[in-house]
């Protein structure tokens, strides 16, 4: 199943029968830029309930199985065989009805401008209509490859994310290349780095940055430096200095809990707990965003028990 020998695979449980199985796959290089990752959940649990965290936008293939999302704000998703979730500017609780066999991708801001073109200030935390946004044609593809299993089903999905064209504006892409290299730059950025470097004036940066990534620059480095403390936390042998700097980045422990709970729905005490929740918070799942922590080796952290980068 799923993604070849550069698949990532991940279980809970200890001593026992895992509940899940998730791996990750990376995209064709082709479409790199428009994915951060494949990935495939299994499970013959018969519900799993867990957190979101503050995702990009994901389009899900359930083979088998259901799930339900409940927004921040009260709004609700129920899947459909193929379902596409706007980017996430909180976490949300899920549960996922098993058994379940579930093939995702997870989209980059230009991958889901190419294949949406919704502003993402506009349209977050929703379940959308794939038909809407896919087309019939591409609904039927990936409908087609559901009865070949996951290896067919990443495979439609990458020739349906590839052919997309709707977006970016190519006007923008200097100044969306501009933030994502700002993002990967460090893993806690410097807002005036990002002025110094932007193509645009100040205005115009922050209307590319909510339009691509829901949120201005200064929230947008908040949201990423969360998940990343997050990413780290969930390490149960994290060392001491790189525990010292991930609080070193935060005013308080106040402040470094508040905010990794709006974005991950947990509190920093229990990311080490095992639960798919800290699956989602290995690095291979969040692209650009984890570019810091692979730069500085901290990707080889076994972010879940049994797993190595």
């Amino acid at each position: 199943m799923g993604g070849g020998p550069e698949a990532r695979r991940m279980s809970a449980g200890g001593g026992r029968a895992p509940p899940y199985r998730y791996e990750f796959a990376p995209p064709p290089t082709g479409i790199a830029r428009r994915v951060n990752t494949f990935y495939t959940l299994e499970t013959e649990a018969g519900r799993i309930e867990e957190m979101m965290p503050a995702y990009s936008a994901q389009i899900f293939v359930f083979i088998r199985g259901s799930a339900h999302i409940r927004y921040v704000g009260g709004g609700e998703g129920r899947s459909e065989s193929i379902t596409i979730n706007a980017p996430l500017l909180r976490a949300a609780p899920f549960a996922i009805q098993g058994p379940a066999l579930i093939v995702g991708a997870s989209l980059t801001p230009t991958g889901w401008a190419a294949l949406a073109d919704l502003p993402v200030d506009k349209v977050h935390d929703a379940t959308l209509s794939a038909g809407d946004i896919l087309g019939a044609d591409a609904l039927a593809r990936i409908e087609r490859a559901m009865e070949g299993g996951a290896e067919a089903v990443i495979a439609a999905l990458g020739e349906v994310i590839g052919a997309a064209d709707r977006g970016p504006v190519a006007a923008h892409m200097p100044t969306i290349k501009a933030i994502a290299a700002w993002l990967a730059g460090s893993f806690n950025p410097a807002l005036e780095s990002l002025h110094r470097s932007s193509p645009v004036a100040s205005r115009q940066l922050q209307r590319v940055s909510r339009r691509y990534y829901g949120v201005p620059p200064a929230q947008l480095a908040k949201r990423v430096r969360a998940i990343r403390a997050a990413m780290l936390l969930a390490n149960p042998d994290l060392p001491e200095p790189m525990r010292e700097e991930v609080l070193g980045a935060y005013f308080d422990q106040a402040h470094l809990i508040r905010d990794i709970r709006r974005f991950t729905g947990r509190k920093p005490s229990d990311l080490v707990l095992k639960g798919l929740a800290r699956s989602t918070l290995d690095p291979a799942a969040h692209g650009p965003a984890a570019d810091p922590l692979r730069a500085t080796g901290r990707a080889d952290l076994p972010v879940v028990t049994g797993l190595s980068r």
